[in-house]
């Protein structure tokens, strides 16, 4: 829509021109001489890049008789170009550098996630031999306990009897001692009638 409207600028500013250019521009023949349209016609088929043959414009008409074509206002320089292609490729290679770092990523999380599981799986043996090792300690213990319980109920049977043997002995020996006193008595009595 642009290069049309650039493209009718230029034609009236090409048809403004004109008359000027009539008058510097000599005929190609004598025919068209008194024919107003004839110079229009052939201008108007001619190319406006370039000049008829035989034509020579001014300096100072050649400006205003040669009007740019529209892809020239429009076009691009061509180091945008390249530059916008720099970009797309750097766009490219950063998009491949971001899957591989992705790819690198997700292998490194799966090795991740395999030592964490191998080492989930030793610490829920490291912890179940733990308790192993308690429960069979607490096992132990509770048996040393008892013995103990045991030795102490055995050596408290044993004090017991030998408090009652030492209670009898004294006992015993009391008695011993009373009869030898009474033997010794009976037999003073006896030697001393």
């Amino acid at each position: 829509m642009e290069a049309e409207k650039i493209y009718m600028n230029q034609e009236l500013k090409m048809q403004a021109a004109l008359p000027r250019a009539k008058k510097q521009v000599a005929p190609a023949s004598d025919e068209g001489d008194h024919d107003p349209d004839y110079e229009n016609i052939t201008l108007t088929r001619r190319n406006h890049d370039q000049p008829r043959s035989g034509d020579a414009p001014s300096a100072t008409s050649q400006g205003a008789a040669q009007p740019r074509p529209p892809s020239d206002t429009a076009q691009v320089p061509q180091w945008l170009y390249k530059a916008i292609m720099s970009l797309y490729i750097l766009l490219a290679l950063a998009f491949l550098l971001c899957i591989v770092l992705s790819a690198l990523v997700l292998v490194k999380y799966s090795e991740m996630s395999e030592e964490l599981k191998d080492l989930r799986t030793q610490l829920w043996n490291v912890s179940s031999w733990t308790q192993r090792c308690q429960e069979q300690q607490q096992t132990g213990w509770s048996n040393v306990e008892r013995l103990l319980h045991e030795v102490a109920n055995s050596i408290q049977g044993v004090a017991n009897k030998v408090q009652a043997g030492s209670e009898k002995l004294k006992t015993e020996i009391t008695q011993i001692n009373k009869n030898i006193q009474k033997i010794f008595e009976k037999l003073e009595k006896k030697e001393n009638p």
